[in-house]
């Protein structure tokens, strides 16, 4: 391989750019991460010194002002010299006792300098983070020098700046072995693309089990070669389902039409005969319809206007209205609302209502007499969460996933009424609201459950 190609290989040159480029960014988060301890260290030197300076006070109002000027003329003496400031001073802002020498100005939290007795020793910090209140007339304050704070920056620096001079280094030197591997890799997607171009859709790029930029976008192309693979098959899939779906109502519009036909040249009333082909016409409308819905929710292009929708009464309405349609199958309708918390997510009500309508329409068609269906609403985590039950014969763990594409049906025959789209319609609405949907055991039966994130 040549090495003028290897050098101005573009992986090669990305290593200098990314090297420019993480030093650019290790100064900002340098920077950042120094500001953040700062803030971070004052504050919680800021929350001791509070402390301390409550403590001084209670011990004030509880045994004197003498008490605390003596404790206060021994308080230095328990810390590093410099390092804390403790200080009373009277009215006149003389001092009583402490190593401030002159009072602050201002009271409450402050951070600045403080006339200390003992001078910062070389490479500490001159400011205090200082808390200076009123006590009946008299002014405490108690202070610690920020020697932390400075040494810890100048530790965060120094343990930056090696840390990116060290990977810098490792980046210009693997440089040209990033680059060779590069170009290989390069050339074998270059020779897969070109047979999948030819038409060869099983073709795929070697895995080597590599893990840099080449190696993943690698892995990426094979992913959409796979889903391109299962795109193409499930365009075939789909339109074999859809033109046997479409077979028998339009045979039986086509007869319909036939015997109107018929009616008519014999004199007779073909109303009955048009109404029926009518029918069958509207369920492959209906079928159409949901489908392209199915198309615009996933394709972004619905036209749905979020906002805060209130499920438990989206639920009240169709428990009622569903129950007396699962007591004509045969079947029971229960539902339960946990009233712990509510029940609001941000949503579209209309596809909300629809992907609930399809999941209970769903456990009455195929649950069969004396199914028992629950339909409970819930709070898990801060999360909502919609679940509908049954006690049907359930759908096998193998087949939850495929249950979800669109004209899939467990009845291979396709005999059973279904058009093979309202799985795939709840799962779109779900998706459309960033919701999790999750098929499950009921033991026996099927366990819908939708999770909402929280609004």
């Amino acid at each position: 391989m040549d090495r003028g190609d290897i050098l101005s290989g573009d992986a090669f040159a990305a290593v200098l750019r990314s090297a420019i480029a993480f030093l650019a960014v290790l100064v900002l988060m340098g920077w950042a991460a120094v500001s953040y301890m700062e803030r971070k260290l004052v504050a919680e030197l800021g929350a001791e010194v509070r402390a301390q300076w409550d403590i001084l006070a209670a011990d004030h109002d509880a045994q004197g002002p003498d008490h605390v000027v003596a404790t206060i003329g021994t308080l230095p003496r328990l810390h590093a010299p410099g390092r804390a400031a403790f200080a009373i001073f009277d009215a006149d802002h003389r001092k009583l006792a402490g190593n401030v020498m002159t009072r602050p100005a201002g009271q409450g939290l402050q951070v600045g300098p403080l006339d200390h007795e003992t001078p910062p020793a070389a490479g500490d910090a001159s400011d205090f983070v200082y808390y200076s209140g009123d006590l009946d007339g008299r002014t405490l304050v108690v202070g610690q020098r920020l020697d932390l704070v400075s040494h810890t920056r100048t530790l965060i620096l120094r343990a930056l700046a090696i840390t990116g001079f060290a990977v810098i280094l490792l980046m210009l030197a693997f440089g040209y072995v990033l680059s060779r591997e590069s170009l290989t890799r390069l050339r074998e997607i270059e020779a897969t693309l070109d047979k999948a171009a030819e038409g060869d859709i099983a073709a795929r790029i070697p895995e080597n089990g590599g893990k840099t930029q080449i190696d993943r976008v690698a892995r990426q192309m094979n992913q959409h070669l796979d889903r391109l693979s299962r795109l193409m098959t499930t365009t075939r899939d789909t339109a074999a389902a859809v033109a046997h779906d479409l077979k028998s109502p339009l045979s039986r519009a086509y007869l319909g039409l036939g015997r109107a036909l018929d009616r008519i040249d014999a004199g007779e009333d073909p109303r009955a005969e048009i109404e029926d082909t009518q029918g069958e016409l509207g369920q492959m409308r209906a079928m159409f319809d949901t489908y392209l819905q199915l198309a615009r929710i996933e394709s972004g292009a619905d036209g749905a206007r979020f906002h805060r929708v209130d499920l438990g009464p989206l639920c009240d309405d169709l428990a009622d209205t569903y129950r007396p349609v699962a007591e004509d199958a045969g079947q029971s309708l229960d539902y339960t609302q946990d009233g712990g918390g509510g029940s609001e997510v941000e949503g579209d009500a209309g596809m909300l209502l629809q992907m609930i309508v399809n999941l209970l329409q769903n456990a009455v068609t195929h649950g069969g007499p004396g199914n028992r269906i629950e339909l409970r609403l819930d709070r898990a985590d801060g999360q909502v969460r919609l679940s509908v039950t049954d006690s049907g014969p359930g759908i096998p763990p193998a087949a939850r996933d495929a249950v979800f594409e669109p004209f899939r049906r467990l009845d291979p025959s396709r005999s059973r009424p279904g058009s093979g789209l309202g799985l795939a319609l709840v799962r779109a609405i779900a998706e459309r609201h960033g919701a999790a949907i999750t098929l499950g055991d009921n033991d026996p039966g099927l366990r819908v459950e939708v999770v909402f994130p929280a609004p």
